[in-house]
């Protein structure tokens, strides 16, 4: 699964997509009386020694704990140019591998191998948060802390099983910024896992069409972006360059992705003989 919270990750060439409008940054000029590993360590030793009463393990900069037998709920510091975002993350098996009889093979999932995704900040209706590794680190820490327990704590207790998810994913669209497109695919997956493949066909069929006629729409209309001049968006074989400020439209249907998941209907029979591919 691609990781889409990579440090300063590029979107619309010229325009970094981790700039100051898109995230709160707290950041001081002062320089660190702790080197950056040792600020860092502080921060995640502070957070996990308040989180492992709830069954939680630190492995490195990942704090991780399995609910459900073998569903993730991860924490993970992510440092970026003298700052540190703290991601959030829930990774149910069958949906990460697409997989009905998966089994976990590692004692802990990275936050990028999880299929439902936020960060601090997002989760409580703002920007994502930056914290500042020039700042003290206890304090740091406490802030992250204090929305861990108002907000994510409560978050993952709400999904801390397959049946929850089903009943509550929706709830929670602050903490599902990345694979909310992805809903319906996932429950087909869960419902196959729990043995309703009556249920697990109907909502592969609904993502299914939804994403043919999204496709046929983009071939048709394309998508609008607003572009100053100089900037760039490429989408597939498509590159343009914005001659002055306006938008434009770009076609970039992935044909790609309704293959893949005539295959996966193949593989995992989610498809009846009557239902023909689109």
């Amino acid at each position: 699964m691609t990781n889409y919270f990579l440090c300063d990750m590029i979107t619309v060439m010229g325009r970094s997509a981790a700039g100051n409008e898109d995230r709160e940054v707290f950041l001081r000029s002062k320089q660190p009386t702790l080197s950056v590993t040792d600020t860092v360590n502080a921060i995640v030793k502070e957070v996990y020694n308040q989180l492992k009463q709830y069954g939680f393990r630190r492995y490195g900069q990942t704090i991780h704990r399995f609910t459900d037998e073998d569903i993730s709920q991860v924490i993970n510091f992510q440092v970026c140019s003298g700052s540190i975002c703290v991601n959030i993350g829930i990774r149910v098996p069958e949906c990460a591998e697409r997989d009905f009889h998966t089994v976990n093979t590692q004692k802990y999932y990275h936050e990028y191998n999880c299929n439902i995704r936020s960060r601090l900040g997002t989760v409580r209706g703002r920007r994502e948060t930056w914290y500042s590794l020039f700042a003290d680190p206890q304090k740091t820490a406490a802030k992250v802390i204090k929305e861990m327990k108002e907000y994510v704590l409560p978050f993952f207790t709400a999904m801390s099983s397959r049946q929850n998810i089903l009943d509550h994913r929706r709830d929670y669209p602050l903490f599902d910024t990345l694979g909310s497109h992805l809903i319906l695919l996932d429950e087909a997956m869960i419902f196959g896992r729990l043995g309703d493949m009556k249920k697990a066909k109907e909502q592969f069929e609904l993502y299914y069409r939804k994403t043919v006629e999204e496709y046929n729409d983009n071939e048709i209309n394309g998508k609008r972006f607003y572009l100053k001049k100089g900037e760039s968006i490429q989408c597939g074989d498509q590159h343009i360059t914005a001659k002055k400020n306006g938008y434009v439209t770009i076609r970039c249907g992935n044909r790609g992705h309704i293959e893949y998941l005539d295959g996966l209907a193949e593989k995992l029979r989610l498809r009846d003989n009557t239902i023909g591919r689109h």
